[in-house]
C-alpha cells in the first residue's frame, strides 16, 4: 500500500483585510499527497497556489478543515529531514557562501560528518562547483534558484514542495535542471509538488492540479511523464 504523506480534509484559508472584512484565499480543499507522487499545481497569480503548498507543508496553519502526515509524523518534526521548501522568494541566507547554504539542512539534521561532501557531490552533479564559494549577492536570480532547489534535496526528504522552482530559467535551461531534479528525486524516493507557471514543467509531472480562486481541481487529465 502507497505512503500517504499528506492527507488534506475541507481546508479553507481566510484573512482579515482593512476595514474588518474576511477574505477567502481558499475553500474546501481535499488532497492526499502520497509516496513518490509528481504533482503540478498551475493556476493565476493570487489563486492560492503559495498558501496551499504552506499549509501542505506544515508552515501555515489552515482557518478550518483537517491536515495531518499520516506516513511522516507530528507537524513539529516535519523539517528539515521529511520535508523541504524551495520559495518563489530568495531564501538562501546572504551570509553564507552558496556551499554553507546547501550544507545548512544537512547540519541541521546532524550530517556534520560528510555534509560538505554531500553538497560538493551535489553541485557536481548539477554541474554548479564553480559556485561553491560565492556568496548569494554574486548569483543570478536563475542561480539562485537553482542552490535553492540543491538545498532542499541534500537530505535527501520524503517530499519537496517547490513554488516557481524555474521562474527565472531560460525553457532550455529549465529543462535540462528539472531533468536531474526529476533523476534524484527518483532515486532518492522523493515526493515533487511543484507549483508553476511553466506549461513545459506542468508536462513532466504525472498529476495536474488547477487553483482558480481558492478552490482546487484535480479532475484535469492525468499526464504522462515524458
Amino acid at each position: 500500500m502507497t505512503d500517504i504523506l499528506v492527507r488534506a480534509e475541507g481546508i479553507g484559508m481566510r484573512y482579515s483585510a482593512p476595514g474588518a472584512s474576511t477574505v477567502d484565499v481558499l475553500e474546501g480543499i481535499d488532497c492526499d499527497i502520497a509516496a513518490r507522487d509528481r504533482i503540478a499545481i498551475i493556476g493565476p497569480s493570487g489563486s492560492g497556489k503559495s498558501t496551499l503548498m504552506h499549509i501542505l507543508g506544515g508552515l501555515v496553519t489552515p482557518t478550518s478543515g483537517h491536515i495531518e502526515w499520516p506516513a511522516l509524523g507530528a507537524r513539529e518534526t516535519l523539517m528539515p529531514e521529511q520535508v523541504q521548501f524551495v520559495f518563489q522568494s530568495p531564501s538562501l541566507f546572504p551570509a553564507l557562501d552558496v556551499l554553507g547554504n546547501i550544507t545548512l539542512p544537512l547540519l541541521l539534521a546532524g550530517g556534520a560528518l560528510d555534509a560538505q561532501y554531500r553538497a560538493r557531490d551535489l553541485l557536481a552533479k548539477f554541474n554548479l562547483e564553480d559556485l561553491a564559494d560565492k556568496l548569494p549577492e554574486e548569483l543570478s536570480g536563475g542561480q539562485a534558484q537553482r542552490v535553492a532547489m540543491l538545498r532542499a534535496l541534500t537530505t535527501a526528504p520524503r517530499l519537496i514542495l517547490a513554488d516557481e522552482p524555474t521562474g527565472q530559467l531560460d525553457s532550455c535551461t529549465a529543462e535540462h535542471f528539472l531533468e536531474g531534479v526529476l533523476d534524484f528525486a527518483e532515486d532518492a524516493r522523493i515526493a515533487l509538488v511543484i507549483a508553476t507557471h511553466d506549461a513545459q514543467v506542468a508536462a513532466r509531472m504525472a498529476r495536474l492540479w488547477s487553483m482558480d480562486h481558492g478552490r482546487l481541481d484535480k479532475s484535469a487529465q492525468e499526464m504522462e511523464e515524458a
